[in-house]
């Protein structure tokens, strides 16, 4: 349980620095590619105007300012043309590279494809911007090299997943051993709760065993008349049973959540365990005008306590047996679901549980309908059944058909047939 408790806190701490972490890295990642955006088209609209001006024999006066000089914008690689009405191009400004009418004449139908005034062409590294608002119907055309843009936003997504990665481990670990320090008192309270109700049901123990003891001997007494006091002591008898019951479920759901529960690890066949429970209820749902139908697979065989599986069978029976329609069958199946899988299912006829039921009909103490409060229990066995199959790898779940019928599943673990002679 502490366990869970520190992966679930680590997952928590993990997925909002996650969270973080991601939105702060492509936050910097796409600031960085509109400022570049935004630098480049500077260039290309000083480009325009800067050629415009110089054609018309205005050139622009020098903007003031203060502090050292900013560098040259001719310093970035511009290339402007001129597309005239009657389609030819010349080449206004050239600080690219070298380039002949037909591949500018390419670049030039590139850019007439995209939709708007401005774009980009990835795949040759370069963003244009057409000015159509020429004298005479001409279109002006600037294009300019981005591929160090480019370059520099692919070194930057890089440098983002490395400390990006570098960060998720460094918070991983940091969150690891917060979380130890976090559910300190947590796990603290829990051994205390657990050795608590140990030391309790220990102690319980010995004045009950101690009053069946008295209560039995009473019962067989021939100075005891049959008649009212007879019945008193029968009832003492079998509350006390009850309680005895309750501190022996109670002490092993202490037991497993401590981990002190003992293993008797061995190879058992599940198919003799289910069978032979299936053969101690039938006459227990017989009296109750119930009957069981089962359908059990041959030779299934696992790794497991075999003691704790026959208690886990007992109790899907004996569960099915309480809350099933009088005059019902109760069907029992065990069969493999895959290679290294077997299928252990009961169903009963009854009151169609809830999806609020089902999410919580494992939980201890827990009583899916109020209305049952006078069927015998404590709300315990379905805990201890799924503390038994979480020992042993299993999982326990429960399923209705929402008419009438409600389906407890126990997919277990378990060995490939022996097909060696």
């Amino acid at each position: 349980m502490i366990r869970k408790l520190r992966w679930k806190f680590v997952g928590i701490m993990m997925t909002i620095i996650t969270i973080f972490l991601v939105l702060i890295l492509t936050t910097l990642y796409y600031s960085a590619q509109l400022n570049y955006r935004s630098q480049s088209m500077d260039t290309l609209h000083s480009a325009i105007k800067e050629v415009k001006e110089a054609s018309s024999g205005n050139p622009p006066p020098p903007a003031p300012r203060s502090g050292p000089p900013l560098p040259a914008r001719e310093a970035s690689p511009i290339l402007v043309a001129d597309v005239k009405t009657d389609g030819s191009i010349s080449i206004v400004k050239n600080r690219i590279f070298s380039v002949d009418n037909s591949e500018l004449e390419m670049l030039i139908a590139l850019a007439d494809q995209q939709e708007g005034s401005s774009g980009t062409m990835k795949d040759r590294h370069l963003r244009f911007l057409c000015d159509k608002k020429r004298p005479g119907g001409a279109v002006r055309y600037a294009f300019v090299d981005i591929y160090a843009e480019q370059n520099s936003l692919y070194w930057q997504a890089i440098h983002s997943v490395i400390i990006g990665g570098c960060a998720f481990g460094a918070f991983f670990i940091f969150s690891v051993l917060l979380s130890k320090w976090a559910v300190k008192p947590v796990e603290t309270a829990w051994k205390r709760q657990q050795q608590f109700v140990a030391d309790a049901s220990h102690e319980l123990k010995t004045p009950l065993t101690v009053i069946l003891s008295n209560a039995n001997m009473l019962v067989h007494t021939p100075d005891i008349p049959s008649g009212r006091n007879h019945q008193r002591i029968e009832h003492i008898q079998a509350e006390a049973i009850r309680m005895k019951q309750l501190l022996e479920s109670l002490l092993t759901l202490a037991k497993s959540d401590s981990g002190e529960q003992p293993w008797e690890h061995s190879r058992i066949s599940l198919s003799f365990i289910v069978n032979s429970s299936i053969l101690s209820f039938e006459p227990v749902a017989f009296d109750m005008g119930k009957y069981i139908s089962s359908q059990v697979e041959d030779s299934i065989e696992m790794d497991g306590d075999e003691k704790k599986l026959r208690q886990l069978t007992d109790i899907l029976l004996d569960n099915a047996c309480k809350y099933s329609a009088e005059g019902s069958t109760i069907l029992v199946s065990l069969s493999r679901s895959g290679p290294k899988e077997a299928l252990l299912s009961v169903s009963n006829e009854g009151c169609p549980l809830s999806e609020d039921e089902m999410q919580h009909i494992f939980l201890r103490f827990y009583r899916a309908d109020p209305s049952r409060g006078g069927i015998p229990g404590y709300g315990l066995g379905l805990s201890i059944a799924r503390s038994i199959a979480s020992e042993h790898g299993a999982r326990i779940d429960v399923t209705t058909d929402g008419v009438k019928r409600n389906y407890f599943s126990v997919r277990i673990p378990v060995r490939l047939p022996n097909t060696l002679g």
